[in-house]
């Protein structure tokens, strides 16, 4: 098994924290794994459905271990018009169960390590930033 460090950055829903602008640009998250209290994984584990179902209802470490899987809300989760860097969890998780988690890490730390790969990630993480910034504006604006 890879080291503690390693784990927090599998997400139960799929994701590979190593990839996120929260770790990598703004050094605000340790990942998805991560209980310290003191990084956004806090926040993150509040507000995301997926994490709340997976870890805190079902007490499975990912989506995977579940015989619902893949479910509607993580089906949604992958297809979100807003979050479109989720579309790879379904798929990284049917390859972790495949292969077992330190293997995955060690493909995703390997496949990450690219530059042009990685970059080109962490702007379409900005771009799902400017959706959901969009998104909540001309939400305030139907209220009205």
């Amino acid at each position: 098994m890879k080291s503690v460090a390693d784990v927090k950055l599998a997400a139960p829903c799929g994701l590979y924290c190593g990839a996120c602008i929260d770790r990598l640009v703004y050094k605000s998250c340790h990942g998805c794994g991560c209980l310290c209290g003191e990084c956004d994984a806090t926040e993150h584990h509040k507000q995301c459905d997926v994490y709340q179902c997976c870890v805190n209802g079902k007490k499975l470490v990912d989506c995977s271990e579940c015989l619902e899987f893949p479910c509607t809300r993580l089906i949604h989760f992958c297809y979100n018009p807003v979050w479109m860097h989720h579309l790879p969890v379904i798929e990284n998780l049917r390859r972790r169960r495949t292969v077992g988690m330190g293997k995955w890490l060690e493909e995703q730390k390997r496949f990450w390590e690219n530059e042009w790969y990685r970059r080109a990630w962490l702007w379409f993480q900005r771009e799902c930033e400017e959706r959901l910034k969009k998104y909540v504006e001309e939400s305030k604006t139907l209220e009205e």
